[in-house]
Protein backbone atom coordinates (compact mmCIF):
# COMPACT_ATOMS: atom_id res chain seq x y z
CA UNK A 1 0.00 0.00 0.00
CA UNK A 2 1.18 3.28 -0.91
CA UNK A 3 2.43 5.48 2.37
CA UNK A 4 0.28 8.18 2.03
CA UNK A 5 -2.63 6.05 2.52
CA UNK A 6 -1.38 4.57 5.70
CA UNK A 7 -1.33 8.42 7.17
CA UNK A 8 -4.19 9.32 5.55
CA UNK A 9 -5.95 6.46 7.35
CA UNK A 10 -3.67 6.88 10.88
CA UNK A 11 -4.95 10.55 11.01
CA UNK A 12 -8.39 9.61 10.23
CA UNK A 13 -8.12 7.31 13.43
CA UNK A 14 -6.59 9.87 15.54
CA UNK A 15 -9.39 12.26 14.28
CA UNK A 16 -12.37 10.03 15.84
CA UNK A 17 -10.31 8.40 18.23
CA UNK A 18 -13.27 6.50 20.34
CA UNK A 19 -15.68 6.80 17.63
CA UNK A 20 -15.50 3.77 15.68
CA UNK A 21 -15.95 5.14 12.18
CA UNK A 22 -18.51 3.70 9.08
CA UNK A 23 -16.00 3.11 5.60
CA UNK A 24 -18.41 2.22 2.65
CA UNK A 25 -22.46 2.15 2.33
CA UNK A 26 -23.12 -2.24 2.09
CA UNK A 27 -27.14 -2.29 1.76
CA UNK A 28 -26.08 -5.65 4.48
CA UNK A 29 -23.13 -5.13 7.23
CA UNK A 30 -22.96 -9.32 6.17
CA UNK A 31 -21.31 -8.16 2.34
CA UNK A 32 -17.99 -6.91 4.30
CA UNK A 33 -17.59 -10.35 5.61
CA UNK A 34 -16.11 -11.42 1.98
CA UNK A 35 -14.98 -8.17 0.64
CA UNK A 36 -11.29 -7.87 -0.08
CA UNK A 37 -9.12 -5.10 2.26
CA UNK A 38 -5.93 -3.93 0.01
CA UNK A 39 -4.77 -1.51 3.85
CA UNK A 40 -2.15 -2.33 5.63
CA UNK A 41 -1.07 -0.81 8.76
CA UNK A 42 1.63 -0.90 11.34
CA UNK A 43 0.67 -0.20 15.03
CA UNK A 44 -2.31 1.50 15.45
CA UNK A 45 -3.10 2.57 19.10
CA UNK A 46 -6.85 1.48 19.53
CA UNK A 47 -9.08 2.75 22.41
CA UNK A 48 -11.16 0.16 24.78
CA UNK A 49 -14.25 1.59 24.63
CA UNK A 50 -15.46 0.95 28.39
CA UNK A 51 -13.99 1.47 31.83
CA UNK A 52 -14.97 -2.39 32.06
CA UNK A 53 -11.13 -3.85 33.49
CA UNK A 54 -9.11 -5.78 31.56
CA UNK A 55 -7.26 -8.86 33.64
CA UNK A 56 -4.17 -7.59 34.71
CA UNK A 57 -2.77 -11.05 33.12
CA UNK A 58 -3.82 -10.50 29.43
CA UNK A 59 -0.10 -9.47 28.05
CA UNK A 60 0.41 -10.98 24.22
CA UNK A 61 -0.32 -10.66 20.76
CA UNK A 62 -3.31 -11.99 18.84
CA UNK A 63 -2.52 -12.83 14.83
CA UNK A 64 -5.03 -13.95 12.53
CA UNK A 65 -4.79 -14.92 9.22
CA UNK A 66 -7.42 -13.92 6.18
CA UNK A 67 -7.77 -13.76 2.70
CA UNK A 68 -7.41 -10.23 1.99
CA UNK A 69 -7.03 -9.57 -1.91
CA UNK A 70 -9.16 -11.87 -4.58
CA UNK A 71 -8.35 -9.30 -8.15
CA UNK A 72 -4.85 -8.07 -9.58
CA UNK A 73 -5.23 -6.15 -12.60
CA UNK A 74 -7.78 -7.32 -14.60
CA UNK A 75 -7.82 -11.62 -13.43
CA UNK A 76 -9.75 -12.88 -10.31
CA UNK A 77 -9.85 -15.59 -7.84
CA UNK A 78 -12.92 -17.62 -8.27
CA UNK A 79 -12.46 -18.95 -4.95
CA UNK A 80 -12.03 -17.04 -1.71
CA UNK A 81 -9.54 -20.10 -0.44
CA UNK A 82 -7.33 -18.69 -2.89
CA UNK A 83 -7.27 -14.95 -1.72
CA UNK A 84 -3.55 -13.92 -1.28
CA UNK A 85 -3.29 -13.71 2.94
CA UNK A 86 -2.48 -10.95 4.63
CA UNK A 87 -1.97 -11.17 8.73
CA UNK A 88 -3.80 -8.93 11.24
CA UNK A 89 -2.26 -8.41 14.77
CA UNK A 90 -3.66 -7.49 17.99
CA UNK A 91 -0.91 -6.77 20.59
CA UNK A 92 -3.00 -6.60 23.37
CA UNK A 93 -2.44 -5.19 27.34
CA UNK A 94 -4.45 -4.25 29.98
CA UNK A 95 -4.48 -0.98 28.99
CA UNK A 96 -4.22 -0.49 25.32
CA UNK A 97 -3.78 -2.34 22.27
CA UNK A 98 -2.30 -1.62 18.95
CA UNK A 99 -2.90 -3.09 15.75
CA UNK A 100 -1.19 -3.87 13.00
CA UNK A 101 -1.92 -5.74 8.89
CA UNK A 102 0.58 -6.99 6.49
CA UNK A 103 -0.26 -8.71 3.43
CA UNK A 104 2.42 -11.99 3.22
CA UNK A 105 5.24 -11.07 0.66
CA UNK A 106 4.87 -14.49 -0.61
CA UNK A 107 6.53 -15.56 -3.79
CA UNK A 108 3.38 -15.63 -5.60
CA UNK A 109 2.13 -12.36 -4.11
CA UNK A 110 4.83 -10.62 -5.09
CA UNK A 111 5.72 -11.35 -8.49
CA UNK A 112 1.41 -11.00 -9.17
CA UNK A 113 2.17 -7.24 -7.47
CA UNK A 114 4.87 -6.59 -9.66
CA UNK A 115 2.66 -8.11 -13.11
CA UNK A 116 -0.37 -6.02 -11.97
CA UNK A 117 -1.74 -10.24 -13.17
CA UNK A 118 -2.47 -12.97 -11.05
CA UNK A 119 0.59 -15.18 -12.12
CA UNK A 120 0.37 -18.56 -13.30
CA UNK A 121 -0.01 -20.92 -9.84
CA UNK A 122 -2.09 -23.75 -9.17
CA UNK A 123 -5.29 -23.15 -7.29
CA UNK A 124 -8.14 -24.13 -5.77
CA UNK A 125 -10.94 -23.68 -8.58
CA UNK A 126 -8.92 -21.82 -11.18
CA UNK A 127 -8.99 -17.93 -12.20
CA UNK A 128 -11.42 -15.40 -14.35
CA UNK A 129 -10.45 -14.87 -17.18
CA UNK A 130 -8.61 -18.84 -16.47
CA UNK A 131 -5.05 -19.19 -17.39
CA UNK A 132 -4.27 -20.66 -20.42
CA UNK A 133 -2.89 -24.28 -21.68
CA UNK A 134 1.28 -22.78 -21.71
CA UNK A 135 0.08 -20.90 -18.24
CA UNK A 136 -1.10 -24.09 -16.74
CA UNK A 137 1.63 -25.49 -17.54
CA UNK A 138 4.07 -22.80 -15.97
CA UNK A 139 1.90 -23.46 -13.21
CA UNK A 140 3.24 -26.29 -12.29
CA UNK A 141 6.85 -24.87 -11.54
CA UNK A 142 5.36 -22.00 -9.57
CA UNK A 143 5.32 -22.58 -5.65
CA UNK A 144 2.08 -22.43 -3.72
CA UNK A 145 3.25 -20.45 -0.78
CA UNK A 146 0.02 -18.39 -0.13
CA UNK A 147 0.10 -19.27 3.20
CA UNK A 148 -3.49 -18.42 3.97
CA UNK A 149 -4.71 -21.14 6.97
CA UNK A 150 -3.41 -20.66 10.03
CA UNK A 151 -0.06 -18.88 12.16
CA UNK A 152 2.06 -20.85 14.55
CA UNK A 153 4.86 -20.93 16.84
CA UNK A 154 7.56 -23.32 16.04
CA UNK A 155 9.89 -22.86 19.02
CA UNK A 156 10.51 -19.11 18.14
CA UNK A 157 9.88 -19.59 14.63
CA UNK A 158 6.45 -18.09 13.91
CA UNK A 159 4.83 -19.22 10.49
CA UNK A 160 1.94 -18.85 8.36
CA UNK A 161 0.67 -21.96 7.51
CA UNK A 162 -1.74 -23.96 5.23
CA UNK A 163 -2.39 -28.06 4.34
CA UNK A 164 0.87 -28.59 2.08
CA UNK A 165 4.51 -29.04 3.97
CA UNK A 166 5.29 -24.65 3.64
CA UNK A 167 5.99 -21.75 5.49
CA UNK A 168 5.72 -18.48 5.56
CA UNK A 169 8.10 -17.23 8.59
CA UNK A 170 7.25 -13.25 9.90
CA UNK A 171 8.27 -11.21 12.43
CA UNK A 172 5.58 -11.14 15.16
CA UNK A 173 6.49 -7.22 16.11
CA UNK A 174 6.06 -5.96 12.71
CA UNK A 175 4.07 -8.81 10.98
CA UNK A 176 7.12 -8.54 7.71
CA UNK A 177 7.79 -11.79 6.05
CA UNK A 178 11.21 -13.16 6.37
CA UNK A 179 10.61 -16.09 4.15
CA UNK A 180 9.14 -18.87 2.23
CA UNK A 181 10.77 -22.31 3.57
CA UNK A 182 10.08 -26.18 3.21
CA UNK A 183 12.50 -27.41 5.16
CA UNK A 184 13.74 -30.75 4.41
CA UNK A 185 11.67 -33.01 7.08
CA UNK A 186 13.61 -36.28 6.88
CA UNK A 187 17.00 -35.13 7.72
CA UNK A 188 15.92 -33.81 11.44
CA UNK A 189 17.95 -30.72 11.28
CA UNK A 190 20.46 -28.20 9.49
CA UNK A 191 18.10 -26.34 7.67
CA UNK A 192 17.94 -27.78 4.49
CA UNK A 193 14.88 -27.68 1.79
CA UNK A 194 13.20 -30.49 0.37
CA UNK A 195 12.15 -30.95 -3.37
CA UNK A 196 9.71 -33.34 -2.45
CA UNK A 197 6.16 -32.51 -2.52
CA UNK A 198 4.57 -33.06 0.75
CA UNK A 199 0.74 -32.51 2.29
CA UNK A 200 0.56 -31.92 5.90
CA UNK A 201 -1.79 -29.74 7.45
CA UNK A 202 -2.71 -26.34 8.89
CA UNK A 203 -3.24 -27.50 12.98
CA UNK A 204 -0.37 -28.73 14.61
CA UNK A 205 -0.85 -29.73 18.16
CA UNK A 206 1.35 -29.04 21.14
CA UNK A 207 2.57 -31.92 22.43
CA UNK A 208 1.65 -32.63 26.39
CA UNK A 209 4.23 -32.14 28.86
CA UNK A 210 6.99 -31.01 26.13
CA UNK A 211 5.59 -27.73 24.16
CA UNK A 212 6.78 -29.29 21.04
CA UNK A 213 4.68 -29.45 17.80
CA UNK A 214 3.08 -32.56 16.61
CA UNK A 215 1.85 -32.65 12.80
CA UNK A 216 2.11 -35.34 9.32
CA UNK A 217 3.36 -35.67 6.54
CA UNK A 218 2.60 -37.09 3.54
CA UNK A 219 4.96 -37.77 0.56
CA UNK A 220 2.81 -37.63 -2.43
CA UNK A 221 3.84 -40.67 -5.36
CA UNK A 222 2.51 -39.76 -8.88
CA UNK A 223 3.18 -43.42 -10.16
CA UNK A 224 0.21 -45.54 -10.45
CA UNK A 225 0.08 -48.90 -7.98
CA UNK A 226 2.74 -47.42 -5.48
CA UNK A 227 1.97 -46.61 -1.88
CA UNK A 228 2.24 -43.05 -0.32
CA UNK A 229 3.60 -42.85 3.12
CA UNK A 230 2.91 -41.27 6.32
CA UNK A 231 4.92 -39.93 8.72
CA UNK A 232 4.30 -39.12 12.23
CA UNK A 233 6.26 -36.03 13.10
CA UNK A 234 7.59 -34.05 16.13
CA UNK A 235 8.78 -30.31 15.60
CA UNK A 236 10.46 -28.37 18.05
CA UNK A 237 11.38 -25.70 15.75
CA UNK A 238 11.55 -25.17 11.75
CA UNK A 239 15.22 -26.75 11.90
CA UNK A 240 14.79 -29.59 14.18
CA UNK A 241 11.64 -31.91 13.35
CA UNK A 242 12.00 -35.73 14.49
CA UNK A 243 10.40 -39.13 12.93
CA UNK A 244 7.67 -40.51 15.15
CA UNK A 245 5.96 -43.52 13.47
CA UNK A 246 5.84 -44.06 9.35
CA UNK A 247 3.80 -46.36 7.77
CA UNK A 248 2.54 -46.84 3.82
CA UNK A 249 -0.90 -45.93 2.73
CA UNK A 250 -2.67 -47.14 -0.04
CA UNK A 251 -4.31 -43.77 -1.09
CA UNK A 252 -4.10 -40.00 0.15
CA UNK A 253 -6.67 -38.31 1.40
CA UNK A 254 -6.87 -34.97 2.67
CA UNK A 255 -6.68 -33.83 5.95
CA UNK A 256 -6.91 -30.43 8.04
CA UNK A 257 -6.48 -31.54 11.46
CA UNK A 258 -5.71 -34.34 13.84
CA UNK A 259 -6.48 -35.58 17.44
CA UNK A 260 -4.19 -36.07 20.06
CA UNK A 261 -4.02 -37.49 23.42
CA UNK A 262 -1.06 -38.05 25.91
CA UNK A 263 0.15 -41.24 24.40
CA UNK A 264 -1.08 -41.45 20.84
CA UNK A 265 -2.14 -39.09 17.62
CA UNK A 266 -5.55 -40.00 15.95
CA UNK A 267 -5.75 -39.82 12.13
CA UNK A 268 -9.14 -39.98 10.62
CA UNK A 269 -8.39 -40.95 7.15
CA UNK A 270 -11.71 -39.70 5.74
CA UNK A 271 -12.23 -41.37 1.60
CA UNK A 272 -11.69 -37.83 0.29
CA UNK A 273 -8.80 -38.74 -1.71
CA UNK A 274 -6.55 -36.87 -4.02
CA UNK A 275 -6.44 -37.10 -7.69
CA UNK A 276 -2.76 -35.38 -8.10
CA UNK A 277 -2.92 -37.08 -11.89
CA UNK A 278 -5.91 -34.91 -12.37
CA UNK A 279 -4.25 -31.79 -10.43
CA UNK A 280 -0.96 -31.73 -12.97
CA UNK A 281 -3.89 -31.49 -16.37
CA UNK A 282 -5.85 -28.68 -14.35
CA UNK A 283 -3.88 -27.09 -11.43
CA UNK A 284 -7.24 -26.97 -9.89
CA UNK A 285 -7.14 -28.37 -6.26
CA UNK A 286 -10.67 -29.22 -7.07
CA UNK A 287 -10.46 -31.52 -9.64
CA UNK A 288 -7.81 -33.35 -7.81
CA UNK A 289 -10.26 -34.33 -4.59
CA UNK A 290 -12.64 -37.25 -5.02
CA UNK A 291 -15.16 -38.38 -2.66
CA UNK A 292 -15.81 -42.28 -2.36
CA UNK A 293 -17.81 -43.05 0.79
CA UNK A 294 -18.32 -46.99 -0.45
CA UNK A 295 -14.88 -47.18 0.58
CA UNK A 296 -15.89 -45.99 4.81
CA UNK A 297 -12.87 -44.75 6.93
CA UNK A 298 -10.12 -45.77 8.77
CA UNK A 299 -8.78 -44.36 11.51
CA UNK A 300 -4.95 -44.72 12.38
CA UNK A 301 -4.00 -44.46 16.35
CA UNK A 302 -0.41 -43.95 16.30
CA UNK A 303 1.50 -44.26 19.75
CA UNK A 304 3.87 -41.33 20.16
CA UNK A 305 5.97 -43.71 21.93
CA UNK A 306 7.14 -46.65 20.56
CA UNK A 307 5.09 -45.88 16.83
CA UNK A 308 3.05 -48.17 16.88
CA UNK A 309 -0.06 -48.41 14.35
CA UNK A 310 -3.53 -49.31 15.37
CA UNK A 311 -6.21 -49.34 12.31
CA UNK A 312 -9.49 -49.47 13.11
CA UNK A 313 -12.33 -49.03 10.67
CA UNK A 314 -16.03 -47.41 10.39
CA UNK A 315 -18.51 -45.69 8.38
CA UNK A 316 -17.08 -42.47 5.47
CA UNK A 317 -17.20 -39.24 6.99
CA UNK A 318 -16.32 -36.03 6.09
CA UNK A 319 -14.76 -33.73 8.66
CA UNK A 320 -13.52 -30.69 8.97
CA UNK A 321 -12.03 -29.77 12.26
CA UNK A 322 -10.86 -32.42 16.20
CA UNK A 323 -12.05 -30.68 18.91
CA UNK A 324 -9.88 -32.66 21.40
CA UNK A 325 -9.18 -36.77 22.46
CA UNK A 326 -8.44 -37.97 25.44
CA UNK A 327 -8.09 -41.49 26.62
CA UNK A 328 -10.09 -43.54 28.98
CA UNK A 329 -7.56 -45.40 31.00
CA UNK A 330 -9.76 -48.42 30.12
CA UNK A 331 -8.17 -48.66 26.60
CA UNK A 332 -10.46 -46.35 25.35
CA UNK A 333 -9.97 -43.32 23.14
CA UNK A 334 -12.51 -40.68 23.17
CA UNK A 335 -12.64 -38.51 20.13
CA UNK A 336 -14.57 -35.16 19.64
CA UNK A 337 -15.07 -34.03 15.65
CA UNK A 338 -16.54 -31.61 13.54
CA UNK A 339 -18.21 -33.31 10.82
CA UNK A 340 -19.49 -32.30 7.44
CA UNK A 341 -22.33 -33.10 6.73
CA UNK A 342 -22.18 -31.71 2.35
CA UNK A 343 -18.41 -32.43 0.85
CA UNK A 344 -19.67 -30.03 -1.49
CA UNK A 345 -19.60 -27.60 1.12
CA UNK A 346 -15.77 -27.78 0.93
CA UNK A 347 -15.62 -28.24 -2.80
CA UNK A 348 -17.77 -25.88 -3.50
CA UNK A 349 -19.14 -23.82 -0.14
CA UNK A 350 -16.92 -20.52 -0.78
CA UNK A 351 -17.45 -19.91 -4.67
CA UNK A 352 -16.87 -16.61 -4.66
CA UNK A 353 -19.91 -15.92 -6.70
CA UNK A 354 -22.16 -17.62 -3.73
CA UNK A 355 -20.30 -14.18 -1.72
CA UNK A 356 -20.96 -11.27 -4.15
CA UNK A 357 -24.14 -10.27 -2.64
CA UNK A 358 -26.07 -10.26 0.53
CA UNK A 359 -29.00 -12.34 -1.05
CA UNK A 360 -26.86 -15.44 -1.77
CA UNK A 361 -24.82 -15.07 1.53
CA UNK A 362 -27.49 -15.19 3.37
CA UNK A 363 -28.66 -18.74 1.94
CA UNK A 364 -25.84 -20.06 3.29
CA UNK A 365 -26.45 -22.44 6.72
CA UNK A 366 -23.91 -24.45 8.99
CA UNK A 367 -23.09 -27.42 7.43
CA UNK A 368 -21.77 -29.17 10.23
CA UNK A 369 -22.43 -30.97 13.13
CA UNK A 370 -20.24 -32.37 16.04
CA UNK A 371 -19.82 -36.06 16.27
CA UNK A 372 -18.08 -38.18 19.42
CA UNK A 373 -16.21 -41.00 18.20
CA UNK A 374 -15.16 -43.72 21.40
CA UNK A 375 -12.38 -45.84 19.72
CA UNK A 376 -11.44 -49.64 21.42
CA UNK A 377 -8.24 -50.23 21.01
CA UNK A 378 -8.77 -53.29 22.58
CA UNK A 379 -11.99 -54.53 20.27
CA UNK A 380 -11.50 -52.41 17.09
CA UNK A 381 -15.01 -51.25 17.71
CA UNK A 382 -15.70 -47.52 16.50
CA UNK A 383 -19.16 -46.21 18.79
CA UNK A 384 -20.26 -43.21 17.04
CA UNK A 385 -22.30 -40.84 18.47
CA UNK A 386 -23.97 -37.63 17.12
CA UNK A 387 -24.49 -33.88 19.17
CA UNK A 388 -28.60 -33.76 18.98
CA UNK A 389 -30.81 -31.90 20.90
CA UNK A 390 -35.00 -31.94 20.18
CA UNK A 391 -35.06 -28.06 20.69
CA UNK A 392 -34.03 -26.32 17.41
CA UNK A 393 -32.31 -23.29 19.41
CA UNK A 394 -30.41 -26.33 21.75
CA UNK A 395 -29.47 -28.45 18.43
CA UNK A 396 -28.20 -24.98 16.81
CA UNK A 397 -24.77 -25.36 19.65
CA UNK A 398 -24.16 -28.57 17.85
CA UNK A 399 -23.45 -27.77 14.48
CA UNK A 400 -20.26 -25.28 15.60
CA UNK A 401 -17.34 -25.06 13.74
CA UNK A 402 -13.68 -23.42 14.38
CA UNK A 403 -13.44 -24.88 17.56
CA UNK A 404 -11.34 -24.31 20.60
CA UNK A 405 -10.43 -25.22 23.77
CA UNK A 406 -8.32 -24.41 26.64
CA UNK A 407 -5.18 -25.65 25.43
CA UNK A 408 -4.32 -26.78 29.17
CA UNK A 409 -6.85 -29.38 28.30
CA UNK A 410 -5.60 -30.48 25.43
CA UNK A 411 -5.70 -34.53 25.11
CA UNK A 412 -7.75 -34.71 28.27
CA UNK A 413 -10.75 -35.18 29.88
CA UNK A 414 -12.89 -31.81 28.82
CA UNK A 415 -16.07 -30.38 28.75
CA UNK A 416 -15.72 -26.88 27.71
CA UNK A 417 -15.37 -26.28 23.61
CA UNK A 418 -15.78 -22.67 22.05
CA UNK A 419 -16.60 -22.34 18.21
CA UNK A 420 -18.86 -20.07 16.11
CA UNK A 421 -21.70 -20.87 14.14
CA UNK A 422 -21.44 -19.59 10.26
CA UNK A 423 -24.77 -19.51 8.95
CA UNK A 424 -25.81 -16.31 8.15
CA UNK A 425 -29.03 -17.59 7.29
CA UNK A 426 -32.26 -15.19 8.54
CA UNK A 427 -33.84 -18.42 10.35
CA UNK A 428 -31.17 -19.07 12.49
CA UNK A 429 -31.52 -18.51 16.50
CA UNK A 430 -29.23 -15.22 16.10
CA UNK A 431 -31.02 -13.72 12.63
CA UNK A 432 -27.99 -14.31 10.13
CA UNK A 433 -25.78 -12.81 13.03
CA UNK A 434 -22.21 -15.24 13.46
CA UNK A 435 -22.39 -15.92 17.40
CA UNK A 436 -19.57 -17.45 19.83
CA UNK A 437 -20.64 -20.47 21.46
CA UNK A 438 -19.71 -22.03 24.42
CA UNK A 439 -20.42 -25.93 24.09
CA UNK A 440 -20.83 -27.92 27.46
CA UNK A 441 -19.99 -31.28 25.73
CA UNK A 442 -20.45 -33.10 29.50
CA UNK A 443 -23.93 -31.31 30.55
CA UNK A 444 -26.61 -31.41 28.46
CA UNK A 445 -28.84 -28.18 28.36
CA UNK A 446 -26.09 -25.83 29.66
CA UNK A 447 -24.71 -24.29 26.33
CA UNK A 448 -24.30 -20.54 25.85
CA UNK A 449 -23.50 -18.04 23.71
CA UNK A 450 -22.62 -14.56 23.02
CA UNK A 451 -24.19 -12.53 20.08
CA UNK A 452 -25.21 -9.48 18.41
CA UNK A 453 -27.59 -8.50 15.62
CA UNK A 454 -25.28 -7.88 12.38
CA UNK A 455 -22.57 -8.61 14.10
CA UNK A 456 -20.02 -11.45 12.52
CA UNK A 457 -17.55 -12.98 14.89
CA UNK A 458 -14.79 -14.97 13.78
CA UNK A 459 -12.93 -18.34 15.60
CA UNK A 460 -12.69 -17.60 18.79
CA UNK A 461 -9.50 -17.64 20.46
CA UNK A 462 -9.20 -19.06 24.44
CA UNK A 463 -6.65 -17.41 27.08
CA UNK A 464 -6.59 -19.33 30.11
CA UNK A 465 -5.94 -17.57 33.74
CA UNK A 466 -2.89 -18.03 34.43
CA UNK A 467 -3.90 -18.55 38.33
CA UNK A 468 -7.28 -20.26 37.63
CA UNK A 469 -7.75 -23.56 38.60
CA UNK A 470 -11.22 -24.52 36.52
CA UNK A 471 -11.55 -25.84 32.81
CA UNK A 472 -13.21 -22.45 31.68
CA UNK A 473 -11.20 -20.27 34.27
CA UNK A 474 -10.11 -17.30 30.97
CA UNK A 475 -11.18 -15.36 28.64
CA UNK A 476 -12.48 -15.59 25.02
CA UNK A 477 -10.98 -12.80 22.13
CA UNK A 478 -12.41 -12.60 18.83
CA UNK A 479 -12.62 -10.37 16.00
CA UNK A 480 -15.49 -9.36 15.32
CA UNK A 481 -17.54 -7.42 12.10
CA UNK A 482 -20.06 -4.76 13.02
CA UNK A 483 -21.67 -4.89 10.22
CA UNK A 484 -23.96 -1.61 10.87
CA UNK A 485 -20.49 0.19 10.84
CA UNK A 486 -18.02 -1.53 8.42
CA UNK A 487 -15.37 -2.16 10.88
CA UNK A 488 -14.29 -5.00 13.06
CA UNK A 489 -13.72 -5.13 17.21
CA UNK A 490 -11.31 -7.06 19.41
CA UNK A 491 -13.95 -9.01 21.73
CA UNK A 492 -12.90 -9.99 25.02
CA UNK A 493 -15.56 -11.95 26.93
CA UNK A 494 -15.55 -13.72 30.48
CA UNK A 495 -14.81 -17.56 29.27
CA UNK A 496 -17.29 -18.50 32.04
CA UNK A 497 -20.48 -16.84 31.15
CA UNK A 498 -19.67 -15.02 27.59
CA UNK A 499 -20.60 -11.77 28.64
CA UNK A 500 -18.97 -8.86 27.66
CA UNK A 501 -15.68 -7.48 29.10
CA UNK A 502 -14.21 -5.21 26.66
CA UNK A 503 -13.65 -4.03 23.10
CA UNK A 504 -11.44 -2.09 21.08
CA UNK A 505 -12.72 -0.87 17.28
CA UNK A 506 -10.21 -1.06 14.28
CA UNK A 507 -10.08 1.48 11.72
CA UNK A 508 -11.18 -0.83 8.87
CA UNK A 509 -12.66 -4.00 8.07
CA UNK A 510 -11.24 -7.55 7.97
CA UNK A 511 -12.58 -10.29 5.61
CA UNK A 512 -14.09 -13.39 6.91
CA UNK A 513 -10.80 -15.22 8.06
CA UNK A 514 -9.82 -19.01 8.89
CA UNK A 515 -7.60 -19.23 12.05
CA UNK A 516 -5.14 -17.60 14.15
CA UNK A 517 -3.68 -18.14 17.62
CA UNK A 518 -2.62 -16.07 20.71
CA UNK A 519 0.81 -15.42 21.51
CA UNK A 520 1.29 -14.27 25.45
CA UNK A 521 4.43 -12.45 26.53
CA UNK A 522 4.91 -15.56 29.09
CA UNK A 523 3.01 -18.77 29.88
CA UNK A 524 3.01 -20.44 32.95
CA UNK A 525 1.16 -23.75 33.48
CA UNK A 526 -0.41 -24.71 36.89
CA UNK A 527 -1.51 -27.93 37.35
CA UNK A 528 -4.50 -29.34 35.58
CA UNK A 529 -7.31 -30.89 37.34
CA UNK A 530 -9.83 -32.93 34.42
CA UNK A 531 -13.17 -33.01 35.12
CA UNK A 532 -15.27 -35.80 36.41
CA UNK A 533 -18.03 -36.46 32.99
CA UNK A 534 -19.86 -39.44 31.87
CA UNK A 535 -18.23 -40.28 27.37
Amino acid sequence: MAWWKTIAFCLLCCAFRGQPTTFGNAKDGVEYCFTENLYEFSKVPLSYTSSMPVPSWLSGTLVRNTPSQFSVGGRSFINYFDGFAKLHSLDIDPHSVNFSASFLKTGVYSRSTEANDIIPVPTFMGVDPPFSFLERLRALSSPADNTIVNVWNFGGDFAALTDAWIFTQFDLDTLGTIGVSKPEPTLGNGGCQTKETYMSCAHPVVEPGTGHSINFLMKVSFFPGQCDTFTVIRIKDLRTIETLASFEVDKMWYMHSFGLTENFAIFFAQPFYYDFIAFLTTVELQHALYWVPEDGMKIYVVNLKTGNVTTLRTEAASYTHHINAYETGDGRVVSDVVILLDVAAFTKGLARSRLANSSSIREIQSPTRIYRYILDLKTGEVEVKPFVSQSPNEDFFNTLDLPIINERYRGRRYCYAYGSVTSFHSNSPVQGAVPLIKKNVCLPHSDILWSRPNHYASEPTFVPDPNGTEEDAGVILSSVLDGDRGMNYLLILDARTMTEMNTAYLPTWIPYGFHGQFFPRSFPAPPVTAPHCEL
